[in-house]
């Protein structure tokens, strides 16, 4: 599939990355001094299932990399059933490119359960943190709907000859693009 292709389709979805990620930095200024996730904290890293837009995106990035880094990823899908892939020497490979919820764990995120509001983050981030303002916290609801219309948009934008699964295997999202071409 062409380039210019890929970026129309994922248009949506990677506006919605950036206001993330942007989400994200403001909260990483915020609380620099509180949070501790860096390269090499991969105890939340683990094999995950994605949305159509999320595969798709995933893997045009893994198109991306050089040969050798997808052998090496290749062989660990072949080793290691329920690890993610993508993490290689403790490190994402794909890190600019990987999904929402990996950009999002650790961090703030509140729900509302029977009227009730639940906060939930990393215990290793935001030690000595006992509430948080409005402005700190992402609404898992406001992030999943979000992601569920615009995967519903994607889906209905591209074509191909058997419809996607309502979510896919990492381990498969990143030949999806050989596969469907």
């Amino acid at each position: 599939m062409a380039q210019d292709i890929i970026h129309m389709v994922l248009k949506n979805y990677c506006d919605f990355l950036k206001r993330v990620d942007d989400h994200i930095g403001h909260i990483e200024k915020k609380y620099s001094d509180k949070i501790l996730c860096k390269k090499g904290c991969d105890a939340c890293c683990k094999f995950l299932t994605l949305f159509g837009v999320e595969a798709f995106a995933i893997s045009a990035a893994f198109m991306k990399l050089p040969e050798e880094m997808q052998d090496l990823v290749t062989k660990k899908i072949e080793k290691e059933k329920d690890a993610c892939p993508l993490l290689i020497d403790r490190a994402c490979v794909l890190y600019s490119e990987r999904p929402i919820i990996c950009r999002t764990h650790g961090y703030p995120i509140y729900m509302e359960k029977d009227g009730e509001i639940f906060i939930d983050f990393c215990p290793e981030n935001f030690k000595g943190v006992s509430s948080f303002p409005k402005d700190a916290l992402l609404s898992i609801e406001q992030l999943n709907t979000t992601l569920t219309a615009i995967n519903r948009h994607f889906l209905e934008s591209i074509e191909t000859d058997t419809p996607l699964p309502d979510r896919i295997p990492i381990s498969k999202a990143l030949f999806l693009l050989n596969e469907i071409q």
